[in-house]
């Protein structure tokens, strides 16, 4: 086999491991490796997004709001791993953090599929006659819960935990994500609207 057909292997695998999770399917796992390797693959994509994102912010002379948020988007990503192995520990399934850090790498792929859905919803509520806040809060609050649901499984199934422990570290890993991505806004209240200016304003 050559190079292009093993891309192609691990590509349709990944795929299909991702599909798996969304239904909450356990054999999802067997398609993610549990090696470094497929670790590195998963977590390369959620590196290159707040590189890029820094890189257009540095583009129009924030340098220093740029390597901020940087360094907290990679902090919050890296963190999240991290969590995971200690508690693979904590919990006796040392084996198992890898592959399971690996799934909920990939895992975070489903919102671009649920965000067209949740519009399809909204549009559907207001053509029921819900505003367009109640509307907008119900598809938004649909596919948080589900997001909170398919990681609450990653962790459940992928560490062979309890729901109650799963929930537990799910708590730990999206509080210490959420706070790491707020410190340079604390810092700089402004940049949230100085990020999402378009570049000629």
């Amino acid at each position: 086999m050559n190079g292009e057909d093993r891309f192609a292997g691990a590509l349709f695998s990944t795929l299909r491991g991702i599909f798996r999770l969304a239904l909450g399917r356990l054999d999802a796992f067997r398609e993610f490796g549990n090696t470094p390797a497929a670790f590195s693959a998963s977590i390369a994509p959620l590196i290159a997004f707040p590189m890029v994102g820094a890189a257009l912010l540095a583009a129009r002379g924030h340098w220093i709001y740029a390597a901020g948020l940087m360094l907290s988007r990679l902090c919050g990503v890296l963190i999240q791993p991290v969590i995971i192995e200690r508690a693979s520990h904590w919990l006796g399934r040392r084996d198992r953090w890898l592959i399971t850090a690996t799934a909920l790498n990939w895992s975070i792929w489903v919102v671009f599929v649920l965000i067209p859905l949740g519009m399809v919803v909204n549009d559907i509520l207001l053509a029921l006659g819900a505003g367009q806040v109640g509307a907008l809060t119900l598809s938004g609050g649909l596919i948080a819960l589900y997001m909170l649901w398919l990681q609450g499984f990653v962790l459940r199934a992928g560490l062979q935990t309890s729901w109650w422990k799963a929930l537990g570290l799910l708590f730990v890993v999206n509080l210490s994500t959420a706070a790491l991505y707020a410190v340079p806004y604390v810092f700089h209240p402004g940049l949230l609207s100085l990020t999402l200016r378009p570049a000629s304003g």
